[in-house]
């Protein structure tokens, strides 16, 4: 099915590719609309470009002035990128739906008649992290190798006096090619000063536990475990727009899964032309129950409402967790790792920042009390930090996310509200409660790989993982 869709998308592009003059006019006429759609990013799933968590508490990312940094740990996700084959197949089948039409779009699919340049232009993109060779305009402010480079310059300005006079130093990156992407432009733009070398570890089940990717490894996981409960949140807002748009356009029968479609198509366009007009098809109250749905199914395939999904992040926080205890004895003092978007959904469930304490209702969108929103916590471009530093004689810890500081509630009551080390490690303890990733992940019967070890063993097996396309 997906060779047939993305022959069929071929066919259609070379049909439908505008000629060298209407490409410059449809450049000069998008300019104005380029970078102007941010305050969306927070409802289209976490497939937009990066933005800093919305709800900020006031509390500086700076360490405290009479604080001393001791280490600082990073696990971010890949930048901005393409959709992957299975969802550039479904957005390119609706709009190969669209080009079929028998007659010009009206409404709000009336942008397509103007000379409408589809933005994956060839169908090689799909997995890949957006880069300056592969997007279509190159005044989009949201380019995925570009927001690495920025990060990297963010991080050199906050955290540069970890690196004192190390110049060598490991970034870890899963063989995700898009990831790995990443962390090769954040470790080049740090400058020639530094001699990066990339561990590239495997995301295959055969590496166990150790891996920023141990959900792979976990060959009994069942994402949709609770399939029954997010199953009865209302699709109504979907019928909506598949409905309101056929009106406009007797005979298009779109459906609810291209209702679902549109939205992807609006968050990955913006990745790779700054900009979609696909985007203005939705009413604020659509763009809601979006968000909401997506929360939701997060909460329960990978968050706290899945039985396994705190128990797998264990294994990042518990490696993470013995990074801080070891502080004093290790050489490197920043510890940068760069992952997926649901490896951080599933290391956050184990830390349980963002645990609203409560299974997240399905017969209502909750307003108040609503602290899992998925894509605050994994836009693209993520990035958890975890701060080690001290004040007088005792040790702190907390966390940056996304370049807003988020307490740990109940162990804040140190500088900057951050958590005493000891009370910390105890806090961690109680909420990885005995979690037995190995066995409950049959582990054993995949991999003698049953602990995390890449952090400490790097120098001696260089890991160097083959590139794939996931």
């Amino acid at each position: 099915m997906l060779s047939a869709i993305l022959a069929l998308l071929a066919a259609s592009l070379a049909e439908a590719a505008p000629t060298s003059a209407a490409q410059q006019i449809l450049s000069q006429a998008d300019v104005s609309k380029i970078g102007k759609q941010e305050d969306i990013f927070p409802y289209l799933a976490g497939s937009a470009p990066h933005f800093s968590y919305p709800l900020s508490y006031g509390i500086p990312k700076d360490v405290p002035e009479q604080c001393t940094l001791q280490q600082v740990q990073l696990f971010a996700r890949h930048g901005e990128r393409y959709p992957t084959q299975s969802v550039g197949s479904k957005i390119a089948s609706t709009y190969y739906k669209l080009g079929n039409y028998s007659s010009d779009l009206s409404g709000a699919l009336s942008f397509i008649n103007n000379d409408y340049e589809f933005f994956v232009q060839d169908a090689n993109n799909f997995e890949e992290l957006t880069t300056w060779d592969n997007i279509l305009d190159p005044i989009n402010p949201y380019v995925g190798e570009w927001d690495a480079q920025k990060h990297a310059r963010e991080f050199l300005y906050q955290y540069e006096e970890l690196l004192g006079n190390k110049t060598s130093f490991p970034i870890f990156t899963s063989n995700s090619k898009r990831v790995h992407d990443t962390a090769k432009f954040f470790g080049k733009a740090l400058g020639d000063k530094y001699n990066i070398s990339l561990q590239i570890i495997d995301e295959d089940p055969s590496s166990g536990a150790n891996t920023l990717t141990p959900i792979d490894s976990c060959t009994v996981y069942n994402e949709t475990e609770k399939a029954a409960v997010y199953s009865k949140f209302t699709d109504k807002y979907l019928t909506d727009i598949a409905h309101r748009l056929n009106d406009e356009n007797k005979g298009l029968n779109l459906t609810k899964s291209d209702a679902t479609n549109l939205f992807s198509w609006c968050a990955y366009e913006i990745n790779v032309k700054g900009y979609s007009n696909v985007c203005d098809v939705f009413t604020a109250d659509e763009l809601t129950y979006f968000a909401y749905y997506d929360d939701l199914t997060s909460y329960y395939y990978h968050g706290p409402g899945n039985s396994l999904g705190p128990t797998v992040g264990s294994v990042n926080f518990n490696a993470s967790l013995e990074l801080l205890k070891q502080h004093e004895q290790l050489d490197n003092k920043a510890w940068l790792s760069f992952t997926h978007d649901t490896n951080i959904v599933n290391y956050l469930g184990s830390i349980g920042i963002f645990d609203p304490g409560h299974a997240m209702p399905v017969d209502y969108v909750p307003i108040k009390d609503h602290i899992y929103h998925k894509s605050w916590m994994v836009p693209q471009g993520a990035r958890v930090y975890t701060q080690l530093y001290q004040c007088s004689n005792q040790s702190y810890v907390r966390y940056v996310v996304n370049d807003v500081v988020i307490p740990v509630e109940k162990c804040s009551s140190g500088p900057g509200f951050s958590c005493e080390l000891n009370s910390f490690i105890d806090y961690a303890q109680s909420r990885m409660n005995g979690s037995n990733y190995v066995s409950a992940c049959k582990i054993n019967s995949s991999s003698n790989q049953t602990s995390l070890t890449f952090y400490w063993d790097y120098e001696q097996k260089q890991y160097n993982a083959s590139l794939i396309h996931k």
